[in-house]
Formats: C-alpha cells, sequence, structure tokens
C-alpha cells in the first residue's frame, strides 16, 4: 500500500540511503600560478621563474588566493609558453611556524636554494614584507658581484630595530654587504611625516627614492627607466620587490594605480632578474575589491616581461 505522505526524517533517511553507494568526490586540485605545472626540485632544472608562496608574517590565505586569482591568465602563460619557450613552475609554499621564525626562515632558506641550484628565479607569493630578507639572505650567498634592489613600498623600510624584520628588510639588506646605496631604489613612498626621519636616512645614503608625488609629475615611464638605471649598474642583478601596499586604495586611498605599476614592472624586469617578491597582500582593500587580484595581474605582468626577454 503507498504511503500517502512522507514525513521530513524519513525523506533525508531515503536520501542518505540513496547517496551511500556514490563514491566520495574527489578534493579538486589546488591552484597553481597561472596553472603552471607543479615542480619538485628536480623539475626546477631549465625553468626561468619558479614560484614560491610564504605566508610569512601576513594573510596566511594570501598565496592561495593570489593563484586562484592567476587563473584568469592561464592563457597569457599557455601563449607566452609557446612563442618563446618560457618556463615557469610552481614550488609550492614554505612551511610557516609563527612561533619559530628561526626554523621558517631555515625553510625559507632551503626552499629558495633549490630554486637558484636550479638556475631559475624565485617570484615570491606572500606574506608582509619580511618575505623579502630570507630571500636576500640565500641571493648574498649565491651572487659574484652586487644585487641592485628596486622596490615599490609605501614606506623606505630603513630601520634598524631587528624585532620589526619587515620595517627593517632594506637596512638588513645593506647590512649584507651585497647592496650598496647607490643602487637601492624605493618608488611609491607617499611623504607623510611619519617617514620623515627615514627619508632623511635615505637621503644621506645618497639612495634613490621617489614619492606618489614625483611618479605624478615625472610620469612612471621616466621614473622606472631611471630606478632601473641605476639598479643595474654595475650590479650582477636587480632584485624587485612589490607591497602591494603601494597600490592606491589597498592601504590607503593615496598610491600608486595598478596601472602605473604594470608598466613599471614591465620595465624593470627587462633586466637580469636575480628575485621577485609579490608581498603585503591582504584579503581586502579598503574599498572592499581584493587585492589579490591586483597581485595576480602584476605578478603576471612579471611572468610576461621574462617571457620578452627570451623572444
Amino acid at each position: 500500500m503507498t504511503k500517502a505522505f512522507v514525513d521530513r526524517e524519513e525523506l533525508r533517511r531515503l536520501w542518505r540511503e540513496a547517496r551511500a553507494d556514490l563514491p566520495a568526490a574527489a578534493a579538486p586540485p589546488a591552484a597553481t600560478f597561472m596553472a603552471a605545472p607543479r615542480g619538485s626540485a628536480d623539475a626546477l632544472l631549465g625553468t626561468d621563474l619558479a614560484v614560491v608562496g610564504f605566508a610569512l608574517g601576513g594573510w596566511s590565505d594570501a598565496p592561495a588566493a593570489v593563484r586562484s586569482a592567476s587563473q584568469r591568465y592561464a592563457g597569457w602563460l599557455a601563449a607566452a609558453s609557446r612563442e618563446t619557450g618560457v618556463r615557469v613552475v610552481d614550488y609550492g609554499d614554505v612551511a610557516v611556524d609563527a612561533a619559530d621564525l628561526g626554523a621558517t626562515f631555515v625553510r625559507a632558506h632551503e626552499h629558495l636554494a633549490d630554486v637558484l641550484a636550479a638556475g631559475a628565479t624565485p617570484l615570491l607569493l606572500g606574506g608582509d614584507a619580511s618575505i623579502t630578507v630570507p630571500a636576500l639572505q640565500v641571493l648574498a650567498g649565491k651572487l659574484q658581484g652586487r644585487l641592485g634592489v628596486i622596490a615599490f613600498s609605501p614606506r623606505l623600510d630603513l630601520e634598524v630595530e631587528p624585532g620589526r624584520i619587515a620595517a627593517s628588510r632594506w637596512a638588513r639588506a645593506l647590512e649584507l654587504g651585497v647592496v650598496e646605496p647607490r643602487n637601492f631604489v624605493v618608488i611609491g613612498e607617499r611623504g607623510g611625516f611619519e617617514e620623515a626621519t627615514a627619508r632623511r636616512v635615505c637621503d644621506a645614503l645618497e639612495a634613490r627614492r621617489s614619492s606618489v608625488a614625483d611618479v605624478e609629475e615625472a610620469g612612471i615611464v621616466t621614473v622606472a627607466r631611471e630606478a632601473l638605471e641605476a639598479a643595474s649598474t654595475g650590479t650582477e642583478a636587480v632584485y624587485v620587490s612589490l607591497d602591494l601596499g603601494v597600490v592606491e586604495g589597498v592601504e590607503d586611498p593615496v598610491g600608486l594605480s595598478a596601472s602605473d605599476l604594470s608598466v613599471a614592472l614591465g620595465i624593470v624586469a627587462a633586466s637580469r632578474l636575480a628575485g621577485v617578491d609579490v608581498c603585503g597582500v591582504v584579503p581586502a582593500n579598503v574599498g572592499g575589491g581584493p587585492a589579490a587580484v591586483i597581485a595576480a595581474r602584476l605578478a603576471a605582468d612579471i611572468v610576461t616581461a621574462v617571457a620578452r626577454q627570451r623572444s
């Protein structure tokens, strides 16, 4: 005899039983940067750029968010690979232990040493600006000559307080003995009074700096070309750092436009790159838009610039 009515609990039971024989759905694989292949240490040989996630000191999901946002540019990488032979490998993440900074740095050194040993250029995606420090430490041990630095940053990060890694990252770089002040350039400082002391230190070192106002006055092409000339004169290679806080609307309404940064990165990445980091990626900017999307686009511009060199 057919039941006239079925209560909710019985309906749920029937659904559970019907689903019991279905195979468990496999979790989708995590996205890689621009859909690049995942790589082991062996796969790094012959690679131009090796992407490394490093969420030190910042948003723990930043590398994954940038990778996810970069899928819209997967076609760029596929086309560039066909046209120029450029090779990009996603070399995974450095495991971060916030309670043991020393162990985290050791793992970062090992990860980056693999990349450099294979002759590839590391492209770090991460946390706050402190991710620059272990990258420069490894490069200091590998380079034969001097290293130039171009930093797109709203701050000069020249403090000497060792407990503030991000704020002292360029002071540490100068102490490594491979970066000379004349080859050090910061673009995008906002010009507030909180940076007045750092500006005096920067000028006393005879390093180069261009504020947001300087970029507006001279134009981003001129500023970027002058930065590349300063960073590359007499150096073996150039390190580029992009702090997303420099982008208009991410940390502050005043900053460099994403379009200007895209142009600038196309210019400065057309050099012998020692390494690149994209740091300061936050969950959302002050206007509500995801900074990870901007980071993904600008990182894709770096890949494009490297590919153009090969062509």
